[in-house]
């Protein structure tokens, strides 16, 4: 046997099973790619439009609508909300749509044809349920009234059952975007766009989390119009992140910060930077996306993940999703486009 011609086919094998490896541990790679296709651990595109996340006992859970896919939002969407858990927010285990719109009763609240939107979970820990809320349009009324739903669980993955919507923000057409956020002392807030006025408000819901609790407060430092918020605190300041109001077209971010949760507000202009090589969109049209939640990275300081959704009305199922790292600079946000990164951006 040639020697030198085996000593050169293994040295081929070597190279050719380095350069696999290599492939393999790119394709394995743990990374947030930003407005690429995302899909779940069964490789399945994640499903969670406008979403929110809860965070319990080392394990994210991601809520969002749930889109059927080759529907239009014209031709019903929505199938209810769909759930995602992670120990990691790279890797996503499908946990299922846990609360889904009736297909069988067309007189539910929740009937198929309702229009069901951007839901998000907190923990009541006096009553101990899972709580989910949701914007609710009953069928057939298009965003005419836009109710608060309200759905609760006795586990963060469901089933979720509905129990009941209200109006909310003192006004007879109810209110749309929101924010729920839970103070230090247990109290949830309600932060909302009211209808028809689009004024922004605020109101606190009962202990119970059902209903509110009193009166809303107008925000009047906050502009009218300004939809999809977001919320997070740090060193004592509370940062709001959210949009213009222009139908399913995307527009400017806006940024504010507040040394109390409830206010007053000081805006901040827009904290985005770059462009979207998917859609070729700017900071001014805030890459193509809307903002939908603020992820607190736990384990890491003071390291926060904005969330926005580049929406798909004719083909909502294929929206894509935009998570970049937000940097806190004193009362500035800056949220820089990044083709792909990972949490070591956050350092240890």
């Amino acid at each position: 046997m040639n020697y030198l011609k085996v000593k050169s086919t293994i040295c081929a094998i070597l190279l050719l099973c380095g350069t696999a490896s290599q492939a393999q541990q790119k394709k394995n790679k743990n990374v947030i790619a930003p407005g690429a296709e995302w899909k779940d651990t069964n490789k399945n595109r994640i499903n969670a439009h406008g979403g929110g996340m809860l965070y319990e006992n080392g394990v994210y859970y991601w809520y969002g609508e749930h889109k059927i896919p080759g529907r239009s939002e014209a031709d019903k969407a929505g199938g209810g909300a769909h759930c995602y858990s992670s120990t990691d927010l790279y890797n996503w285990k499908d946990e299922g749509v846990v609360l889904s719109v009736d297909y069988d009763n067309p007189d539910s609240e929740v009937a198929f044809g309702c229009i069901l939107e951007r839901p998000k979970v907190v923990y009541n820990e006096s009553t101990r349920k899972y709580m989910m809320y949701f914007k609710l349009y009953p069928k057939g009324m298009g965003y005419k009234y836009g109710y608060l739903g309200v759905a609760t669980a006795d586990s963060p993955t469901g089933p979720f059952t509905y129990s009941h919507k209200f109006l909310g923000a003192d006004s007879d057409e109810g209110s749309g975007d929101f924010a729920l956020v839970k103070d230090a002392d247990g109290s949830l807030y309600h932060f909302t766009v009211r209808k028809p006025d689009k004024a922004f408000v605020v109101g606190k819901l009962n202990k119970e989390y059902t209903y509110p609790e009193g009166k809303y407060k107008v925000m009047t430092e906050i502009p009218a119009h300004t939809e999809a918020p977001a919320i997070f605190a740090k060193d004592g300041r509370y940062f709001m992140l959210g949009s213009g109001s222009t139908g399913w077209d995307p527009n400017t971010a806006r940024a504010f910060v507040a040394t109390s949760l409830l206010g007053p507000y000081k805006e901040l202009g827009n904290p985005t930077k770059g462009v979207n090589p998917h859609n070729g969109m700017n900071e001014e049209k805030t890459f193509g996306g809307q903002s939908s939640y603020i992820i607190k990275v736990e384990g890491k300081k003071d390291a926060f993940i904005a969330m926005f959704d580049v929406w798909a009305p004719e083909h909502p199922f294929d929206g894509r999703y935009v998570w970049l790292p937000i940097e806190v600079e004193s009362d500035t946000l800056k949220i820089n486009w990044r083709d792909e990164w990972d949490l070591s951006v956050f350092g240890k």
